[in-house]
């Protein structure tokens, strides 16, 4: 069993979409739904605490800028700017969070696993070979017969069969 930090590790990173199809079965245990409840609801918290953080830093930033004159103003411009990046960043996390928790709720209520958006073996495979493909072009390794015919899978083709040996 695992401990709380790691079980709230556990449902961020499903959240994100990056667990792998065993970690997600761990969290779909029906011994295991209040407490993945729990943690998103945690979870939601910590987010809003996050961000009256972020907007308190924001004040504090704005009032010590109105005192610089023109350079201040710039200043608290770029400031909010990054303040408002986080915020949004963050909202669009809860947004997925709230989606989970929802999914999760409904769960308890019915007793039915709820496979929603993301749940998929497919899902999980399809963004795995997209992030090799981007890691390849990123580091700007050598693309293969190989890895052509893994991405061609993403499209529904079968490239496998026409792998050239000597491009491996």
């Amino acid at each position: 069993m695992l401990n709380d930090d790691a079980f709230a590790r556990l449902v961020a990173e499903e959240v994100k979409n990056k667990l792998s199809p065993t970690q997600k079965a761990v969290l779909k245990e029906e011994e295991n739904w209040d407490r993945w409840k729990n943690a998103l609801l945690y979870l939601v918290s910590n987010l809003d605490e996050q961000i009256e953080g972020i907007k308190a830093d924001a004040d504090a930033d704005a009032q010590r800028y109105a005192g610089l004159g023109r350079d201040g103003e710039k200043l608290a411009k770029e400031a909010a700017k990054a303040y408002q990046y986080k915020i949004i960043k963050i909202d669009r996390f809860k947004f997925h969070v709230n989606r989970r928790l929802d999914d999760v709720m409904s769960m308890i209520e019915t007793g039915n696993v709820v496979d929603s958006d993301g749940w998929s073996e497919v899902d999980f495979l399809k963004r795995a070979i997209a992030k090799h493909r981007s890691l390849l072009r990123e580091y700007d390794l050598e693309e293969t017969s190989i890895d052509k015919a893994l991405w061609c899978a993403l499209e529904n083709k079968w490239e496998f069969d026409n792998v050239d040996i000597s491009n491996i």
